[in-house]
């Protein structure tokens, strides 16, 4: 649940103030005559719903399944404090990854039964495997649902403690070679839609799609021939009940702090990047759009932030053109590191001059 300075309290037509607040379901209207009025009686009330659901966790003993104890925690514990990405990446390990183990009474749980769960997780479904990050995330999930249960004096230990992450083999990252590198430029410039001149600068600059498509005009230093990357475009997961869609597109901090940084651009490329520019600004005048230094650089067909998973569409049409099989976008960054260190680059001190430019 939101805090209450987050809700917007609207004034009514009788000039009275007004907010309204989802829970499990339910709504709650809260009136008054003034906003801080509304807000107090607001604090009164998320206060009262935050002590009815963890006093629900009082009916609940260790003959409880995993599952149920797990979602109790997800609603109660992890959707007021943490991010919604977060969430949902808690909620697909309850849906997704708990099969087997989430029938089982929280008493009946040893750690043997979670280390042969991990294990199997490797070889999911018998065919997919989960990656050592993922499956650590499900060992967390688990170990962080059982603490809730000692703090609840559920259980008496948990048993997660001493659990071994199973050892993947590791593969090497995927890149392009030359050939298949200029086959995707040469698809690039075929392409009907001309935003995806981004994958060509993704290659060269090793950017990732976050950071390309949260780019706008004002990021580009027209000077120094360098882009300026300090943000990234993504769909986060919506925690707002009562809201229309499980989702949203936000823009967001890069990936880490060493993420911020500056990246300069070769003539040629620059010279193509300008290019693409002008093309845009003609595309804006013939659809009517006016144009504003914070636009994105890489916009929809609204002169709006491109959904990633549409833009993500846009790119498989484009490995499909040029005959490349198993490839994603992150193929490109890697291919920019390959790159470089074909080229006797030390990508590593590049990426740290960057930063500090």
């Amino acid at each position: 649940m939101k805090k209450a300075n987050e809700y917007k309290i609207q004034k009514r037509k009788d000039n009275r103030f007004s907010v309204q607040i989802m829970q499990n379901g339910k709504s709650y209207c809260i009136y008054g005559k003034t906003k801080g009025e509304v807000r107090e009686k607001l604090a009164k009330k998320i206060e009262q719903l935050q002590e009815a659901s963890l006093n629900k966790i009082d009916y609940v003993s260790s003959q409880t399944k995993l599952i149920d104890w797990a979602n109790l925690c997800l609603e109660t514990y992890s959707k007021p404090n943490v991010r919604g990405n977060t969430y949902a990446s808690y909620l697909t390990i309850i849906k997704c990854h708990l099969s087997g183990i989430g029938d089982k009474k929280l008493c009946e749980i040893t750690n043997i039964m979670i280390q042969n769960h991990l294990n199997n997780l490797r070889s999911f479904d018998g065919k997919r495997r989960l990656n050592s990050s993922m499956i650590k995330n499900v060992r967390n999930f688990l170990s962080l649902v059982f603490n809730y249960a000692i703090q609840n004096n559920i259980i008496i230990r948990n048993p997660v403690q001493g659990i071994q992450i199973p050892k993947a083999i590791p593969s090497p990252p995927r890149a392009f070679n030359l050939e298949e590198q200029y086959a995707l430029i040469k698809a690039v410039k075929e392409y009907p839609k001309e935003i995806m001149f981004s994958a060509i600068l993704a290659v060269y600059t090793g950017l990732r799609k976050g950071e390309l498509l949260a780019l706008q005009w004002a990021d580009v230093d027209r000077i120094n021939k360098r882009l300026a990357i300090n943000k990234q475009l993504s769909r986060q997961y919506n925690t707002l009940e009562g809201s229309d869609a499980s989702s949203n597109l936000l823009i967001a901090p890069p990936k880490t702090a060493t993420s911020i940084r500056y990246v300069y651009l070769f003539d040629s490329l620059f010279e193509e990047l300008q290019n693409y520019m002008e093309a845009r600004l003609r595309w804006k005048d013939d659809n009517g759009f006016e144009h504003n230094e914070t636009d994105y650089l890489f916009s929809n067909s609204k002169n709006r932030a491109i959904e990633p998973r549409r833009y993500y569409q846009y790119y498989k049409e484009i490995l499909k053109n040029a005959g490349i099989e198993n490839a994603n976008f992150h193929t490109l960054r890697h291919t920019f590191t390959t790159r470089c260190l074909e080229s006797g680059i030390d990508i590593v001190i590049t990426h740290a001059e960057h930063t500090q430019k």
